[in-house]
């Protein structure tokens, strides 16, 4: 943790001096968006306490306060555009001129591939018609994907049972939990969660996970970091844990290659392997290092938000006994004991529902999304926005606004209920997936996997804190999702 925060205050410092160098050399175009300005932003923030102490999603509020909808800050030669408000983010992410990603260079020398997040053009277009067919011709985004993650919260709820209400951290298992789905559907086999294999595996996702929130991450959109980054501690680790997944992919792809059957595909392996074969006719030049890279992107957006999602719902289940026992009373009366709660029941579980959006709305996932970046000049909101900028959406605080959300900092489920109990058809723009071409593939997956593992858990269990705990607190970490802090938690099995 040391050696990150020294590597993060050079980079700071690093960054103060270019800033000032390119405010020396450099004029504000005209009608750009207004905002704090290069040096002002970067002194401000970057070698500021707070700004180690306050999430991201939070800072570029404050900046709205000021500017308005649409800012810019500049950072060492990047034009950053802040966007908050559902209207402008639409309008943003579907303009087709605002559909790329930055360039990542910093891991190109561990991984060349395209995958289907960070990838542009028609490399991103070829990932995510590969991507969107497998889950089509597998159901993944339909509800009979449903019988799937029923397997695997079974698993769950007996690893949960073990406990016998004994205070545990639910991390490790709700990660193993959402991860086995995705091993599942991508490898076509679900692992035991003391297999070694599934545990590296896992290791190395989560570390990257919370490597690729920091300082990695942001290096991914510095100009010029490659040059120096592979020599940093945390891209050293970032890469030895991406050869690491690679590895695992790449073995079982060796054995996929045994009884590989075009005609039959049982998983995304086989289904990329028949991509490969095809390449040559249809001239779609996938390979390999293609696969890995979205075989990786796949677990990222596939675990991460999920488990930090259902962990969210545990705590604010925790911390409201009184709304935990509502659903618990809705649930048993509309599913009763013998049997627990299915897709089809959704629609007669409306306060059960108003309950996860509610955790949707204060959980704040994926606050920032995903970096967009503008394939060339063009508008947001009559604003001019130059070629290259990098463009991110303030998606977390859409469920703070307290114009939208009278005491947007209480958990209140009813605030999505009409008055006859039943879920309001008021639009609320939350946008947790975000919006346009380049939102989350996986969005009916995940709505579905929140469904299974929260319903039947909180179906088997009542969570409670444990009595030595210290207080319950909403105060989460800032990586590439919005996580929960490191907690226990009682699962006191119910009759």
């Amino acid at each position: 943790m040391a050696m990150e925060s020294a590597t993060v205050l050079i980079i700071a410092v690093v960054l103060v001096l270019l800033s000032l160098l390119v405010l020396l050399r450099s004029r504000r175009p005209t009608n750009m968006p207004p905002g704090p300005g290069t040096f002002s932003f970067t002194s401000r923030f970057l070698l500021h306490p707070i700004f180690y102490q306050v999430p991201p999603h939070q800072i570029f509020y404050s900046y709205y306060k000021t500017y308005g909808p649409v800012y810019s800050v500049g950072l060492v030669g990047l034009s950053l555009v802040i966007l908050h408000g559902a209207e402008t983010i639409k309008e943003a992410f579907h303009n087709k001129f605002i559909c790329d990603r930055p360039s990542v260079k910093i891991l190109k020398h561990v991984l060349d591939g395209a995958g289907v997040a960070f990838s542009s053009g028609e490399a991103w277009k070829t990932q995510r018609r590969i991507a969107m067919t497998f889950m089509r011709d597998f159901g993944l985004n339909r509800t009979d994907f449903e019988d799937q993650v029923a397997v695997e919260a079974g698993h769950l709820l007996t690893e949960v049972a073990k406990h016998e209400g004994r205070p545990f951290s639910p991390y490790v298992l709700m990660a193993n939990a959402v991860s086995n789905v995705i091993c599942k559907v991508v490898f076509g086999t679900r692992y035991d969660y003391d297999d070694p294999q599934f545990k590296r595996l896992l290791g190395a996702i989560y570390r990257n996970i919370q490597l690729i929130g920091g300082v990695t991450g942001a290096l991914q959109v510095l100009p010029g970091a490659h040059v120096f980054a592979r020599f940093l501690p945390p891209v050293r680790e970032t890469g030895e844990n991406l050869k690491l997944i690679c590895e695992f992919t790449r073995d079982v792809l060796e054995e996929h290659k045994k009884d590989f059957d075009p005609e039959h595909p049982r998983d995304f392996i086989d289904v990329y392997l028949r991509e490969m074969e095809a390449s040559s006719v249809n001239k779609s030049n996938v390979n390999m290092n293609d696969m890995y890279a979205t075989v990786g992107d796949l677990f990222v957006a596939g675990t991460e938000a999920t488990s930090t999602s259902v962990r969210w719902g545990m705590i604010y289940m925790m911390a409201h006994p009184e709304i935990q026992q509502r659903v618990q009373d809705e649930i048993d009366s509309v599913v009763g004991r013998q049997r627990f709660p299915t897709m089809a029941d959704r629609p007669r579980l409306p306060y059960t529902e108003a309950v996860m959006l509610e955790i949707f709305r204060l959980g704040n996932v994926v606050p920032l999304g995903a970096p967009h970046q503008a394939s060339q000049d063009t508008t947001i909101g009559g604003y001019h926005i130059s070629k290259g900028s990098l463009v991110f959406a303030n998606l977390g605080m859409l469920g703070l606004d307290e114009k939208v959300f009278p005491e947007p900092d209480k958990f209140k489920p009813e605030r999505f209920l009409d008055e006859s109990g039943q879920l309001s058809n008021r639009k609320y723009d939350l946008l947790p997936f975000s919006t346009g071409p380049r939102m989350c593939i996986g969005e009916q997956m995940s709505r579905t996997e929140l469904f299974v593992f929260f319903t039947r858990l909180i179906h088997r269990f009542t969570f409670r804190k444990p009595t030595l705990a210290p207080p319950i607190s909403f105060k989460g970490v800032a990586g590439i999702t919005w996580s929960p802090l490191p907690f226990e938690i009682c699962a006191v099995p119910r009759k």
